[in-house]
């Protein structure tokens, strides 16, 4: 299975009219009936979130850190002036939409999961550039496949400097359609060269790694697990877990601004985030300026970034204890 959309039975939707949000609706239909002025088609007031239900060896369907994923669209919408989304109305409809849709889960051991999409639009109408009057709060799911096709294998990555994803003062750290409609032209040209996706260095100063295309960025010396410190890189949940994962298992925390040619000391790197968790870097490659920075000498992942990225999933599905509280169990 790729990672790509799957139609399902449901969606459910919340509207925000009159200051406040209504009841959660079910719907069987894949289109919305939107104004043609609506605030999201011309002022980018759109948010979304990315989460994964798995289902367990015990056959049970566990949720990851939905609470987190709600928490991070709060602050989103703060930032672009949308309502909030309140935490438990966000956790009643991701439990309904996945119970809803509950013969799409993968089964386990399938190296699928079911991905649970979010999204949060501006649907009232505006000419002046204002925040709309009215929302529209929709999650549906597919079930995924691995985000890379070699799944858990080292891939190469390619420096683009030509463009930016974010700038520091701007919209980097939240998860908005508009972070990434940035980045499509400098992931074309990293696919084009033969590379599974782009690497940015900070907007400002173009010295320091930022982000990793659509993910996080963690390398592994000296013991410690080190990541960017950026205000322009959106605070990815999975690396949250990785860094707790990593302390629980004696590694030191670095976040911290890291310079380009810091590449060339690391012992393991690798792109985080929910599609694919863990993506080893096998290089970097600057392609301005010729410079190759080779990560896995051998072409394999490295050893903590497998345990890592082994006590995560088995976290996620069930295999072992969850001592940070990190999973729900749907009924």
């Amino acid at each position: 299975m790729s990672f790509g959309y799957i139609p399902t039975d449901y969606n459910v939707r919340c509207y925000y009219k009159n200051g406040k949000w209504g009841e959660i609706e079910i719907s069987s239909s894949e289109s919305i009936n939107m104004h043609m002025a609506a605030t999201c088609l011309h002022y980018g007031q759109e948010a979304f979130e990315g989460m994964k239900a798995f289902r367990g060896k015990d056959d049970k369907v566990r949720l990851f850190r939905m609470s987190d994923n709600a928490k991070r669209l709060q602050s989103t919408c703060d930032a672009i002036l949308m309502p909030q989304m309140p935490v438990d109305l966000f956790s009643d409809m991701v439990k309904k939409v996945v119970k809803l849709n509950d013969r799409f889960v993968p089964p386990y051991d399938s190296g699928a999961s079911l991905y649970i999409r979010p999204l949060m639009i501006g649907t009232g109408a505006r000419i002046g550039v204002h925040p709309a009057d009215e929302y529209l709060f929709i999650i549906f799911v597919s079930p995924v496949g691995p985000y890379f096709p070699g799944g858990f294998s080292t891939n190469p990555y390619v420096i683009i400097r030509e463009y930016d994803r974010a700038a520091p003062l701007g919209t980097g750290a939240f998860k908005i359609g508009g972070n990434y409609a940035a980045g499509l032209r400098a992931n074309k040209l990293a696919h084009d060269l033969g590379y599974s996706s782009e690497f940015y260095l900070d907007a400002k100063e173009k010295k320091y790694i930022d982000e990793c295309g659509a993910a996080n960025f963690f390398a592994i010396k000296d013991n410690t697990y080190i990541t960017p410190k950026s205000s322009s890189i959106l605070p990815s949940i999975t690396n949250r877990s990785l860094m707790q994962l990593a302390e629980d298992m004696g590694l030191k925390i670095e976040r911290r601004p890291i310079p380009e040619e810091e590449l060339s000391t690391f012992e393991e790197a690798g792109a985080c985030g929910t599609a694919a968790v863990i993506s080893p870097i096998r290089c970097i490659d600057d392609y301005e300026l010729k410079k190759s920075y080779v990560i896995s000498k051998d072409g394999k992942p490295g050893p903590i970034s497998t345990k890592l990225y082994n006590e995560l999933r088995s976290i996620q599905y069930g295999d072992v204890a969850d001592k940070h509280g990190w999973v729900t169990v749907l009924d």
